[in-house]
């Protein structure tokens, strides 16, 4: 009876000193919100965004529970800024997108850079990693990881591109970045509107073709209205994306959970990213060949005439480079070497 008393008064002092008697409760998860800009059912979104999302809450055992949002928070371009304002928590991003933010990550877009999805993305992020972060581009946002598309062909309705002088006055409906450099020194006549509108472009007759790799003609059911695509070695353009964090949605996580984040994020997020949409471009390119779509190899005389056009887009990168203090020249040696080599499949 006695010590009954006193295990009583024992638990009240202790309560009263905020001193759980039992064991102690789980802190609330920190929960993110993730805008993307892309359907949902989208392959990025599907097969790369949302299982990674669950492999982080896997592995912080539900500390970090990640949550998409049914509808995105802005237009495409707005996400840069709503990811750098807190408006969400995290988000992908187009680097085609921002023309003069993120000159320093063309040097994965040039004409001819690489074959597949998955070795470009693992090769980009490989140099990103050791040679691009210091020159601090990414501003107000923290950068957690970054893929790239497959090879970017050119593909038309009716009009095959057989020559340098076939790609003078084409309509064609480009994004920004990248296609809008290769359209002007190509003398296209580009038609810029979100990569949603192609189809009523192209079956409307208001532009001849697009410039997508092979994922984005099946995505955007472009594949009933083109004909030809004159394809080129390694591509004639490439596109990145990177997946970006707020700052301080990331500071509100505990340290060992933002190693976990850090742990799941660069290279990790490279190989899921490029491998969704390599996966994808496999898959399309037997949707197109259903549909009877012409593929051309681009004859020795187009690409060295193309070189020759896009030659200054390597030149302006390199200059871009000298001004942040990197070497260039040996960047982008290893670069193509890396490519190179993880292509090669050694």
């Amino acid at each position: 009876m006695k010590n009954r008393w006193i295990s009583r008064l024992l638990g009240i002092a202790l309560t009263s000193l905020g001193v759980a008697a039992g064991p102690a409760k789980a802190d609330k998860p920190v929960e993110l919100t993730f805008s993307a800009w892309i359907p949902q059912t989208h392959v990025l979104v599907a097969n790369f965004m949302k299982p990674w999302a669950k492999e982080v809450e896997q592995a912080t055992e539900g500390r970090v529970k990640i949550s998409f949002l049914t509808k995105p928070v802005t237009n495409p371009v707005g996400h840069l800024d709503a990811v750098r304002n807190g408006i969400v928590d995290l988000a992908f991003i187009s680097y085609s997108y921002y023309p003069g933010n993120f000159d320093l990550m063309k040097f994965a877009m040039l004409p001819f850079s690489g074959n597949s999805a998955e070795s470009t993305s693992l090769a980009a992020w490989d140099i990103y990693d050791k040679y691009l972060q210091d020159a601090k581009e990414h501003r107000g946002i923290k950068l957690l990881g970054i893929y790239g598309h497959g090879p970017g062909s050119v593909y038309t309705t009716t009009k095959q591109v057989q020559t340098i002088d076939d790609f003078d006055g084409l309509k064609l409906r480009i994004g920004g970045g990248m296609q809008a450099d290769l359209s002007k020194a190509l003398k296209v006549n580009a038609v810029v509107k979100p990569a949603s509108e192609s189809y009523e472009l192209l079956s409307t007759g208001v532009v001849d073709g697009v410039l997508f790799p092979p994922e984005s003609i099946a995505s955007f059911r472009l594949d009933t209205v083109v004909k030809h695509a004159t394809v080129f070695p390694g591509g004639l353009y490439a596109d990145l994306h990177g997946i970006i964090m707020n700052p301080g949605a990331f500071d509100r996580l505990s340290e060992k959970d933002r190693a976990i984040v850090l742990g799941l994020s660069g290279e990790h997020i490279a190989r899921m990213g490029g491998k969704a949409w390599g996966d994808a471009d496999a898959a399309a390119m037997k949707t197109l060949e259903t549909h009877n779509v012409q593929f051309h190899p681009a004859s020795d005389e187009l690409i060295a005439a193309v070189k020759e056009r896009t030659a200054p887009f390597e030149q302006a990168w390199l200059t871009a480079a000298k001004a942040k203090g990197i070497d260039g020249p040996a960047v982008l040696a290893e670069f193509r070497a890396d490519l190179k080599e993880r292509e090669s499949g050694n």
